[in-house]
Parts: structure tokens; C-alpha cells; sequence
């Protein structure tokens, strides 16, 4: 499986959080998120204050034997918000930049661990939130292709190996088949016995069950709940399809 990588986390991070922060200022902090109806764009925020302070939190940590606790969820009014996020962002942002990539640093998915994890994890947060508060004001733009292709790798890299799962699938089976065209990526994923296995190099004997072609974004955002797979071309068993969604 070959995907076009990010090699500067950062520079897409302040590009996402800037086009969010300009959302937020057009007075959107109220409105409800229609890719999320149970939370509002304000909501959106403080789930990245969250994140952004546990990520500072866990760089600062190293790698020690205990793990790092999530932060307990953030509550803000309005009026708070703005600071908030600018401040945490600011705080994470300076964090990782004095960290190399390739820092020893405590995660909690079963990936090498080091600081690009930080990193790619809050960048891809940071642009599903801002996809979702552009739904807010009916102004969508696509999760950039190489940062969608990140978001796709990071469900089968580390929020499935953990258990992080939209419902439980105990009896989908078989192999599907995930392309982003635009990225001319393929993510071959075998389902078996409620257990999800991402392969490399699947038996080209094996039929597919399943199989959704797109852009990259758009397969993104149905594995992370925000849009249906039918925005892609599905064929086979969409049940399978589902069974990979993480939000």
C-alpha cells in the first residue's frame, strides 16, 4: 500500500486550525454541526482544547512506563472558547516544534512510539473539525488528499487496533477493498470474527466482498462518520463498509 505522506505535520495543522479559527469569527460558535448534530461548532473547539492539552501533556511526559491520562472533557462558555483554543493550540503547536518527529514520546495506540503520532493525530483532528464546522456554515471544502489519506491510515493504524469502533460487527467477514483515487492508494482490510486486519499484501486469490473507490477525503470522512460510504462508488456488501467506520 503506497499514500502520499505529510512530511510537515505543522505547517498543514496552522493551515487547518487558520481556516477554522476564520469560521469560528463569522459568529458560528452557537451553530449545530450537521455532521455532528449532537454537538456545535463551540463543542468542536473544546474537544481540540482537550486534545491539545493532552498532546502537550504527553510530550512533555517522554515515554514513561505509566500511561498518559486523557484530560477529563473540557467545558467552556462561548465567551471562553476563543481563548481557549487559540491558547492551547499556541501550547501545542510550541511543544511539538521542540520535539523531533522521531522523539521518544507515550501514545496510546500500538504504533512506534514518538512524537509524529502527537502530530498526526491532532492535525487530523483538527482538519475533521474544521470540515465539520465549514458544514456548519455551508461552506465545504475537501480534507486535503495527502491529510485524508493520514486520517485513513490512522483508523486501521491506531484507533481499531485499540477497539475504537462505530457499534459492534461480531459477524462481518470478508475482504474489502478501500481506493482513493486521488491518492492513488488502496487499503486492502480483512474482517473475520468481529477482528479487523489491515494487509499489505493481500492473496490475490481471494475475491473481494466489498469494495468503495473515491477521493480520498471522501473515503475519510465516511470512515470517520461524517458522510455516507454511498459518496463513494460502493459495490459489494456495504455492511462491511460500515463495520470499519470509527465515529
Amino acid at each position: 500500500m503506497s499514500k502520499p505522506r505529510i512530511t510537515d505535520y505543522l505547517t498543514e495543522l496552522k493551515q487547518e486550525a487558520g481556516v477554522l479559527r476564520e469560521i469560528v469569527d463569522q459568529g458560528a460558535l452557537g451553530r449545530v454541526v450537521p455532521s455532528r448534530p449532537d454537538t456545535t461548532v463551540a463543542g468542536l473547539l473544546a474537544e481540540l482544547v482537550r486534545l491539545y492539552r493532552w498532546t502537550v501533556t504527553a510530550l512533555a511526559a517522554g515515554a514513561p512506563e505509566a500511561d498518559v491520562p486523557e484530560p477529563p472533557p473540557v467545558h467552556l462558555s462561548e465567551a471562553e472558547t476563543l481563548g481557549a483554543f487559540d491558547s492551547s493550540l499556541g501550547r501545542a503547536v510550541d511543544a511539538l516544534e521542540a520535539h523531533p518527529a522521531a522523539a521518544p514520546v507515550w501514545t496510546w495506540a500500538p504504533v512506534e512510539w514518538n512524537a509524529e503520532f502527537w502530530q498526526r493525530r491532532i492535525t487530523v483532528a483538527t482538519g475533521l473539525a474544521r470540515w465539520d464546522a465549514q458544514m456548519a456554515v455551508g461552506a465545504t471544502a475537501p480534507v486535503p488528499t495527502p491529510l485524508a489519506a493520514e486520517a485513513i491510515a490512522e483508523v486501521f493504524e491506531a484507533f481499531i487496533p485499540v477497539g475504537i469502533r462505530r457499534g459492534s460487527h461480531p459477524d462481518a467477514a470478508g475482504l474489502v477493498q478501500l481506493f482513493a483515487q486521488d491518492a492513488d492508494a488502496t487499503w486492502f482490510v480483512r474482517l473475520r470474527e468481529g477482528r479487523v486486519a489491515l494487509l499489505d499484501h493481500p492473496d490475490a486469490s481471494a475475491g473481494l466482498q466489498a469494495r468503495a473507490a473515491g477521493s480520498a477525503s471522501d473515503i475519510a470522512l465516511a470512515l470517520w462518520g461524517r458522510l455516507p460510504f454511498g459518496i463513494c462508488d460502493v459495490a459489494g456488501d456495504e455492511a462491511l463498509l460500515q463495520a470499519l467506520r470509527v465515529q
